[in-house]
């Protein structure tokens, strides 16, 4: 049962062994660098929740509710960053050949030049942190978080069915 009252000491603990707070304060900060050197490289107009479509969007294409669904958002909220993103020429929808009801959502010339810079920006930016913290912590804070990453991927995926023996001669 939570307590109704909070106590200084219990704040001030959870302050300094939280990692939400720092892990979203890196991660605004990759995103800030990033979106100001894409603005450089003549990429204007986008916006940090634009990085849900380019960071889920497969260089083959995806539908739009692997999309959302991949980003954790409503079909909606997907549909509407990717209508801004095509109205600024990154992405396209084409038919997908597989179901004539679905639309797959594509990168543009555009878009694969912006992906083609996201990679080089991605590493400079990364340049900097390894400046900031050495190469080593950075590819051991890398690797920790890949690796929660993927303890959580695999606590969050449906339990297995138990397989059966098959009998013989039954």
């Amino acid at each position: 049962m939570a307590r109704s009252s909070i106590r200084a000491q219990d704040l001030e603990r959870f302050s300094r062994t939280n990692i939400g707070q720092p892990l979203t304060e890196i991660a605004k900060d990759f995103q800030r660098r990033a979106l100001a050197r894409f603005a450089g490289h003549g990429h204007k107009g986008l916006q940090p929740a634009h990085t849900a479509v380019i960071t889920n969007l497969g260089l083959e294409g995806t539908r739009l509710t692997d999309l959302a669904r991949r980003a954790a958002m409503t079909k909606q909220g997907m549909g509407q960053l990717v209508d801004e993103l095509e109205h600024l020429g990154y992405v396209e929808r084409t038919p997908d050949p597989t179901d004539n009801r679905a639309k797959i959502v594509r990168f543009t010339r555009r878009g694969r030049r912006l992906m083609s810079h996201g990679i080089e920006l991605g590493e400079a930016i990364q340049g900097e942190y390894a400046r900031l913290i050495g190469r080593r912590h950075l590819k051991t804070l890398r690797d920790t978080l890949e690796d929660l990453a993927h303890a959580l991927r695999e606590s969050a995926a449906p339990p297995r069915p138990a397989r059966t023996r098959r009998r013989s001669g039954v």
